[in-house]
C-alpha cells in the first residue's frame, strides 16, 4: 500500500498526460475499430505480468544481496535509476540508453504498428499486450519501485493499478487526444521532480540501512 500512495499522484494520475503525449496517437489510429477496447485488456495484462515480474525479481536481489550482508545496495541501484531518470526528465532529455533501446525495440515497434491496421480482437490485444516494449522513462521508474519492493504481489498489484489508472487518458484520447496537449509540455518538469523525491527517498533508505548493518551506533 505505501509503494501505491507514493506513485498514486506522480505516476498513476499525473501520468495520464504522458501516456496521452505518448500513446495517445496510437490509440487514435485504432479508434474506429470495432475491437478496440480489447486494446486496455491486453495492456494491463502485460503491466500486471511486468510488475509482478519485477517484484519477483526485487526479492531474489534483495535475498542474493542478504547473504552478502548488503541488502542496501539493492535500494541504492534503483533509487540512482529513479533519480536519473528525474534529472533527465527536469533537463528535457532523454534518459541514457534511450536511442539505443529504442534501435533495439525498432523491429519489435514496426511488428506492432501492423497489429494498427487489424480489426480482431487478438491483434487488437496483442497491440496492447506489447505496449510495454516501447520505451519509456515512466514505466522505467515505476517497475523499478516495483522491483525495490522486492514482493510478487505487490509488484503485481502496482503494475494493474499502473496500466487501469493510467487508461483514462488513452480512453479519451481514442477520440480527443488534441485535449492534453496544453498539457504535455509541462509533463517533464512534474515527473522530473518527483522521481527526485522518490530517487533522494530511496537513496537515503539505502545509505540507512547500510549504515545499520554495519554495525555503527
Amino acid at each position: 500500500m505505501t509503494l501505491f500512495l507514493t506513485l498514486f499522484f506522480p505516476y498513476y494520475l499525473l501520468g495520464n498526460l504522458h501516456c496521452a503525449g505518448m500513446c495517445g496517437p496510437l490509440v487514435l489510429m485504432i479508434g474506429q475499430h470495432r475491437c478496440r477496447y480489447w486494446y486496455f485488456l491486453g495492456r494491463a495484462f502485460s503491466f500486471t505480468l511486468t510488475g509482478m515480474a519485477a517484484g519477483e525479481s526485487g526479492a531474489v536481489l534483495n535475498l542474493l544481496l542478504h547473504q552478502y550482508h548488503i541488502p542496501a545496495a539493492a535500494n541504492m541501484v534503483f533509487g540512482a535509476v529513479i533519480l536519473l531518470v528525474g534529472c533527465y526528465s527536469l533537463a528535457g532529455k532523454q534518459y541514457p540508453g534511450h536511442l539505443w533501446l529504442s534501435k533495439r525495440l525498432g523491429g519489435a515497434n514496426q511488428r506492432l504498428s501492423l497489429l494498427m491496421l487489424r480489426d480482431r480482437a487478438w491483434p487488437t490485444f496483442l497491440f496492447g499486450f506489447f505496449t510495454i516494449a516501447l520505451p519509456c522513462g515512466q514505466t522505467l521508474v515505476v517497475f523499478s519501485a516495483c522491483a525495490l519492493s522486492g514482493d510478487l504481489w505487490v509488484g503485481m498489484g502496482n503494475g494493474l493499478a499502473f496500466a487501469l489508472l493510467t487508461s483514462p487518458s488513452l480512453f479519451f484520447a481514442m477520440h480527443a487526444h488534441l485535449l492534453f496537449r496544453r498539457l504535455k509540455p509541462h509533463y517533464n518538469t512534474i515527473l522530473g521532480v518527483c522521481s527526485l523525491a522518490i530517487g533522494v527517498f530511496t537513496l537515503y533508505k539505502g545509505f540507512a540501512m547500510l549504515w545499520r548493518e554495519s554495525g555503527v551506533q
